[in-house]
């Protein structure tokens, strides 16, 4: 059990890594992009194109894995307070298996999806170049099926009654 939660804990701080490098790519590009148009005029090619079908998909969906996985996630406990520790044992258990379901169909759902647009070599064409997008329908099936990965180790960890120490007090 504690090989998988390792593993799981890598991957989804791995993709979220990749997320806060999309970010990093995003403030260089889109940076030098002001600067070279206010001072000498000049357009990097494809950078819409670059932020609305790269950088913007990889970190909003990316970390997805990794915020299921430290339990950010929205979350109401309104009638936590009024439930027994059994009781809200259940609770997480439910919400993590129901988790996993609509992670699992979003991700089968997405990966359909992105095998179609690879197949006709889906592009757009920017300053007369076509720029293939084919690779970004993969950011979601792959977001979604770490979450899912990450909602059945926590039920897993869960139905075992096995605690590890937060993926949060890990991380530092």
């Amino acid at each position: 059990m504690a090989v998988l939660y390792r593993l799981t804990n890598l991957a989804a701080v791995g993709l979220a890594l990749l997320g806060t490098l999309g970010i990093l790519l995003m403030v260089v590009h889109i940076t030098l992009d002001v600067v070279l148009r206010s001072t000498l005029s000049i357009s990097i090619p494809a950078t819409l194109e670059l932020v609305t079908r790269y950088y913007l998909i990889t970190l909003a969906l990316l970390p997805l894995g990794w915020v299921e996985w430290r339990r950010n996630m929205i979350s109401v406990e309104a009638l936590e307070g009024l439930m027994g520790p059994r009781l809200i044992r259940i609770s997480d258990v439910l919400v993590s298996l129901l988790s996993a379901a609509i992670y699992a169909t979003l991700a089968v759902a997405t990966w359909g999806k992105a095998m179609e647009q690879y197949q006709i070599g889906a592009y757009v064409m920017s300053l007369n170049v076509p720029m293939p997008v084919w690779p970004t329908y993969f950011v979601l099936p792959v977001a979604f099926a770490l979450a899912a990965l990450v909602c059945v180790v926590r039920l897993l960890l869960l139905a075992t009654g096995t605690t590890y120490d937060s993926p949060a007090q890990e991380e530092r």
